[in-house]
């Protein structure tokens, strides 16, 4: 079984992903990361100036492709995955051939890792990396907009504001008993 971790940015996702794979001697898919490799760029800033959220969005949609057949992982994903349906897709089911929906199963389980608005504006004050982030009233639209769409798709929600990165791994762990 893989583990999606789902929730907008500042949620804890990386930091989670990363102690809940070594937890569980899963393999790490940081879908940030994967896409600054795919896209040639460093950071978010510089994925947004090459080719806008347009070029992040289906980045992710390759990548998601990429891992879909892949098994025991935690994958932690970009903040505005939830934005295209067909990301949760791929990363939640396993397709025996690459693009046939026919074949799929279930293969993973979302989480969201749901953190308020004012905790995360405190852990991303003075974090420039978030081109999203750097209007905080848009901020806070675009977190409004998101939260409904990670509640649909999560199959599990965790209130993750006041635990640590380990109690939530272990939350997720015990939870399915891994």
């Amino acid at each position: 079984m893989n583990i999606i971790l789902i929730g907008f940015m500042g949620s804890g996702k990386s930091a989670v992903a990363q102690c809940l794979s070594q937890m569980l001697g899963y393999s790490l898919v940081e879908m940030d990361d994967l896409v600054y490799q795919k896209t040639n760029t460093r950071n978010m800033p510089e994925v947004f100036e090459k080719g806008g959220e347009r070029l992040l969005r289906e980045t992710e949609i390759a990548i998601a492709k990429e891992v879909a057949t892949r098994k025991a992982m935690v994958v932690s994903t970009g903040g505005g995955v939830v934005l295209n349906k067909i990301i949760l897709d791929y990363l939640k089911n396993s397709f025996l051939k690459e693009g046939d929906s026919s074949t799929a199963s279930a293969n993973g389980k979302v989480i969201f890792l749901n953190a308020g608005f004012e905790q995360i504006a405190k852990r991303l004050e003075g974090d420039d990396s978030r081109p999203l982030f750097q209007n905080r009233e848009m901020a806070k639209k675009i977190y409004d907009f998101r939260l409904p769409l990670y509640i649909n798709y999560a199959d599990e929600m965790i209130d993750v504001d006041f635990l640590s990165v380990e109690k939530i791994a272990l939350q997720i762990k015990d939870t399915h008993g891994l």
